[in-house]
Order: structure tokens, then C-alpha cells, then sequence
């Protein structure tokens, strides 16, 4: 994307005020040690700069559509339409709260979520927003979810998702509970990538990626070009990696 339509993307957004309303069931919002602060101004600004720095390396010209896939509440949602006011946005999320919600709001689709990721139904779309999803899956789902994301991009377009990388080995070293994670840091240390499931919720939990073994995901299609990858680049926390469709 050339600079002239990047600034024409970031006028759009800082003259447009950002949607403050917050659905009673966000526990994102809830967590916030500052509120608004942490959870739009941090966070949603963080997403928003990322994704601007992404598509300043891809060919598309123009963003007509979006998926935000784990889209929660709306934190990064409500950043999307105010950068992109004219495009088609779609929502998915595991608690169809959250993607009703967006969707309702942000004037946008519903998307139906799976537990398992071969049964997704995408939208072929310009830009996919992944939040903090990748962050909770062992490797097997994680390549499915990768390849289903990836098929349903345009060429030119940009899949931008977040991981949990040696910034969050270094936080999670210092909890009180660290001793209950070693089978996660074991296998983090020892193959790049490492997973423990949450007790009492199959197939969800935690995940550390080495930048390694995320960019691997993509090893298998040829036409996938990675196009940036940012150690702690979403709100000083998680990795971000990037990947255009040739």
C-alpha cells in the first residue's frame, strides 16, 4: 500500500471518535487496571498501529474488508470501523456475545465461530485481525487455524496475528504460579513451541512460540511471504507476525 493511501487510513482514524459503549459481559474491560485507558487507548491504538505498519508492505491498495477473528468485546473492533469507515467487517468469536455484539454495533457480519477450525465457513476478506487467539492453541490447531485464515485472504492482502513469545516467557517467569507452568516452559524451550491446557476447558489453554516456529506455520504455502515480524508489537506484550498472499 503506498503512503498517500496509509495517511489517508490515519487521517480517517484520528478524525474519528472511537465508540466507548462496553457490553456488561466484557471481562477484557472488567480486567482493565485502568479501565478505558488500558483497554481501548493501550490496546486498541496498539492494534490499529500495528496494522497500519503491516500494510504499508503489501500490495493491496485498497482495504474493502476485514475479518477480526476472536474478536471478543470490540477492543480492537471499534478502532477497525473508525479507520476503515467504509469497509465490510466481519466478527467471529467463541462467545457469540461478543461477535453479536460487534457485529450490532460496528455495523458489521457475524461470523460463526467452531471449535473445530476445518468446520469454518470465512469470507474471503482483504485484512485478518487475529488477537490473542494463536496465544491459547497446542501446534496441531494452530496449523489448522493458520491455513484456514490464510485460504480465505485476498491476494495482496495482509493476515496479522499475535503470539506469546520470549517477552511473555520472561513475564510468566516472574508470577507466583510459575511452578505450575514448567510443562509449558519444558516444551517452549525444548521444541520452540510449547502448550498447556487450562484445567476443566479441552482444547484451550496456553501457548509460548519461538519466532522460529511461528513463522514455520506458513512453510507450506508457497504463495505466503512473511512481511513482518514484531517481538512484542501488540501493546508491549504479545509478538506479531504478518504474512501477504502472493
Amino acid at each position: 500500500m503506498n503512503p498517500d493511501s496509509l495517511c489517508d487510513l490515519w487521517s480517517n482514524y484520528r478524525a474519528t471518535e472511537i465508540d466507548r459503549t462496553i457490553h456488561p459481559a466484557d471481562d477484557m474491560f472488567k480486567k482493565s487496571v485502568r479501565g478505558w485507558t488500558d483497554y481501548s487507548d493501550v490496546v486498541g491504538f496498539s492494534a490499529t498501529r500495528v496494522m497500519l505498519s503491516v500494510l504499508g508492505n503489501v500490495r493491496a491498495e485498497t482495504i474493502g474488508s476485514v475479518l477480526d477473528f476472536g474478536c471478543g468485546h470490540g477492543r480492537v473492533a471499534r478502532h477497525l470501523r473508525a479507520m476503515l469507515p467504509e469497509a465490510d467487517l466481519y466478527f467471529s468469536d467463541i462467545d457469540e456475545t461478543g461477535s453479536n455484539f460487534c457485529a450490532s454495533l460496528f455495523h458489521g457480519e457475524v461470523v460463526e465461530a467452531k471449535e473445530d477450525f476445518s468446520e469454518l465457513q470465512l469470507p474471503t476478506v482483504d485484512l485478518i485481525w487475529v488477537g490473542s487467539v494463536f496465544t491459547h492453541l497446542d501446534h496441531a490447531r494452530m496449523i489448522m487455524l493458520w491455513d484456514k485464515l490464510f485460504a480465505s485472504l485476498n491476494r495482496g492482502g495482509a493476515l496479522i496475528a499475535t503470539f506469546r513469545g520470549r517477552t511473555m516467557y520472561g513475564e510468566m517467569q516472574k508470577k507466583a504460579d510459575v511452578a505450575s507452568w514448567t510443562m509449558l516452559f519444558d516444551q517452549y524451550l525444548s521444541w520452540g513451541i510449547g502448550y498447556q491446557e487450562y484445567p476443566h476447558i479441552p482444547e484451550w489453554g496456553l501457548s509460548l512460540t519461538t519466532i522460529a516456529a511461528c513463522t514455520d506455520l506458513a512453510r507450506r504455502h508457497p504463495e505466503a511471504w512473511l512481511v513482518g515480524y514484531t517481538e512484542a508489537g501488540w501493546s508491549n506484550v504479545h509478538d506479531v507476525a504478518s504474512w501477504t498472499k502472493l
